[in-house]
């Protein structure tokens, strides 16, 4: 049976693993409000998404920050259980400039023809560009770029106070990759912070992951109320844990959160 779930918005950290990590399913939040949003479906997230919930309408998007397998191959196997299980109302997912044409490959190579419009309910496909607003149930979408191995966007989500948005907390989310002047912009007065981490220290050559040094600064720097880091390289899961525990106390949360944790949303953004 599935967990009931806390009253008012919710952040439920669905995977908190990077790609090779032997313990932990792939890094990916569920965000319950106004909409309920999925970010990013990794291959190892649909068994770690059926621990939490088992309804197949719960979900109104999904959000693909990136390409790569941890973050999207979930997607045929999650998408076809929908259907499954009686899914009729649509569905819509969202990534970045050029996401579209990519997640209908792996859709297609994962279960050919599975999500055709007369066998599947409605799949709109919605490509975020940086700097615009997008509003979608209740919501306000904002992405930008990071730095990465592959295109990766970072992504805002506010409450529309209209809808009833007023005194609960914004989140970004990073997917992949260190901050860029984009996303550090992006980052600017939001509440909950949660951005891959998967060193403590800036790697010696071109960065393309997040540093637990760099995020502490920038937590700071944007004054965010809640920094929760994830997807460690796993090798380096302790000396990243200790760390993180000794940077706390400098004006914001520090989190380390496992799989299942929930965050509440409502309070009052920083």
């Amino acid at each position: 049976m599935s967990p009931e779930p806390k009253p008012g918005p919710t952040l439920v950290f669905v995977g908190t693993g990077e790609a090779l990590d032997p313990e932990l399913p792939n890094t990916s939040l569920l965000v319950r409000g106004p909409s309920t949003l999925l970010l990013d479906c990794g291959y190892a997230v649909p068994h770690a998404l059926w621990k939490i919930t088992r309804d197949p309408d719960e979900l109104d998007a999904i959000w693909i920050s990136h390409g790569h397998a941890d973050h999207c191959f979930g997607l045929p196997a999650l998408l076809l259980w929908m259907r499954l299980e009686g899914r009729r109302r649509a569905l819509t997912i969202f990534g970045g400039p050029g996401s579209q044409a990519r997640l209908e490959q792996i859709l297609e190579l994962g279960y050919p023809g599975s999500y055709a419009p007369h066998k599947c309910y409605p799949i709109e496909f919605v490509e975020l560009r940086a700097g615009e607003c997008t509003r979608f149930g209740g919501l306000e979408l904002r992405s930008a770029p990071t730095l990465h191995s592959l295109a990766n966007w970072a992504l805002r989500i506010d409450f529309v106070a209209e809808a009833g948005g007023v005194g609960l907390r914004s989140l970004v989310y990073s997917g992949d990759g260190s901050p860029t002047e984009a996303s550090r912009a992006l980052c600017e007065g939001v509440s909950v912070l949660v951005h891959e981490c998967f060193q403590v220290e800036p790697s010696a050559g071109e960065r393309k992951h997040g540093d637990l040094r760099s995020l502490l600064e920038l937590a700071g720097s944007a004054k965010v109320a809640t920094l929760a880091v994830l997807h460690f390289c796993a090798d380096a899961r302790e000396s990243i844990g200790a760390a993180a525990r000794a940077g706390r106390g400098q004006g914001f949360e520090v989190l380390i959160p496992r799989p299942g944790d929930e965050l509440s949303l409502v309070g009052s953004p920083s």
